[in-house]
């Protein structure tokens, strides 16, 4: 009888096992899919609109710069810069243009665009000529010449701003459909919680009843097993051997290694949501929760907080002379040697392309700018070895930045990005500290 009613409980153990693994195998290829999908499709496509903003706003600067030049140095730099700044805008109008499926902003993309390079074009012929003619060796009064410079440079900035138009129109597009997309994840990523739960109150309900069975049934039987025992005088390991008990304690097993696997599944899900999957460091909206964490705790309790952004310089010339496998590579061996060098309480991100940022709890400014020029030296010191033996080094651009009361996570992040600029903007290779607000307002009250 008893053996009968084992073999029943593990029919039904083993065909319920079997039913939930199959629809929580399921149900998790199914988020895995449309977390590829998020990973493959939408953030290359947020990036390269990210990427394009940033070189827009670039090209929109540098040409107002140009305005300003009276000198023939001056002139030759600042065109030189523009004009490294349109190859790089360039390049990413090309890649919108592969990657966007929206047909009627491709078509103002490519009429803009084209007006813009004929711009172009004619602003570095009227600079050409400038430079090459006779008697431009000093400076100038302004004259016709230079007058049609700076109209083509504003022109230029114009049209700039027109592109900019376009591409936060496309930066919307892609941050609806990734919030219809992210959405859905987070559907399915509940829907399997709930799925785990009844499947919990399932197995719960099996193991009450295999207990209930065992308090009517089986103690009474192991009860008159160990009389029988005693009065033959036999070793109590042969209850432990017993048949029926291998039976329970195999069931056990079983439910404990499915209860495991679950635990671990849960455990994966979670880290796939926080990181990156290029670096493993955290990725942009899991460090933006870990800062805005930090920044309460800073502001509540008068600690302080610092905030390292640093980004890889002329990292466009890795890919475009070495390839995006190699560029990947770069960014995985920048990841390693920052992890290598952090405190366990810090927290390193990728926020975005070859940008990254580190937040460091209860650091203050000059703390931050030891901290920084330390990670700077160890990158700028290692050499990073490509599968196909090739050896690459590179070089960072760092902006320090430290919380100043009644600042958010986001002025922070601002202030660490202009310090960023400023560093490339002298010299590259270097670190740069953000002042303090209060700095400024001093500033213009004086």
């Amino acid at each position: 009888m008893i053996g009968t009613q084992f073999r029943r409980f593990s029919f039904a153990m083993g065909f319920a096992v079997v039913v939930l693994t199959t629809a929580l195998l399921y149900m998790q290829s199914g988020f895995q899919a449309g977390l590829t999908t998020l990973q493959d499709d939408f953030m290359p496509h947020w990036q390269t609109a990210q990427r394009l903003q940033g070189d827009v706003q670039s090209v929109g600067a540098k040409a107002s710069q140009l305005t300003l030049a009276f000198t023939l140095g001056e002139l030759q730099s600042m065109h030189g810069d523009l004009d490294e700044q349109i190859k790089s805008l360039e390049a990413s109008l090309q890649d919108v243009l592969h990657q966007t499926d929206n047909a009627r902003l491709a078509q103002n993309l490519t009429v803009a665009t084209n007006d813009f390079h004929r711009t172009a074009d004619d602003l570095a012929e009227a600079v050409r000529l400038r430079i090459t003619s006779a008697g431009v060796q000093s400076d100038l009064p302004i004259d016709r010449e230079r007058r049609r410079e700076r109209d083509l440079a504003r022109l230029i900035g114009d049209q700039a701003a027109k592109l900019a138009s376009y591409s936060s129109t496309l930066a919307a597009d892609i941050d609806i459909a990734f919030a219809v997309h992210r959405q859905d994840l987070i559907h399915r990523l509940w829907l399997q919680r709930v799925f785990i739960a009844l499947a919990g109150v399932l197995m719960g309900g099996l193991i009450w009843w295999q207990f209930r069975f065992l308090n009517r049934r089986l103690i009474g039987r192991i009860r008159a097993l160990e009389i029988e025992m005693a009065k033959m005088d036999l070793d109590r390991n042969l209850l432990v051997n017993h048949p029926e008990i291998d039976e329970i304690d195999a069931m056990r097993n079983e439910l404990a290694l499915l209860l495991g696997r679950l635990t671990h599944q849960k455990t994966e899900l979670e880290r796939l949501a926080t990181t990156d999957s290029l670096t493993g460091l955290a990725n942009r909206r899991h460090l933006f929760v870990i800062l805005e964490q930090e920044v309460y705790r800073a502001q509540r309790y008068g600690i302080p907080l610092s905030l390292i952004m640093f980004d890889i310089d002329h990292f466009k010339h890795v890919n475009d002379n070495w390839g995006h496998a190699a560029g990947d590579h770069v960014l995985r061996g920048i990841a390693r040697e920052t992890h290598q060098i952090l405190r366990k309480t810090d927290q390193a991100g990728r926020y975005g392309g070859e940008e990254f940022v580190v937040v460091l709890p209860e650091t203050d400014l000059l703390e931050a700018l030891l901290l920084a020029h330390r990670l700077s030296e160890q990158i700028s010191g290692t050499v990073i070895t490509r599968e196909q033996g090739e050896s690459l080094s590179v070089t960072v651009s760092m902006g320090v930045a430290a919380l100043v009361p009644g600042e958010d996570g986001n002025e922070l992040i601002c202030r660490a990005d202009q310090a960023l600029y400023r560093a490339k903007q002298n010299g590259r290779n270097r670190v740069e500290t953000a002042p303090d607000p209060a700095a400024y307002e001093h500033q213009e009250v004086e």
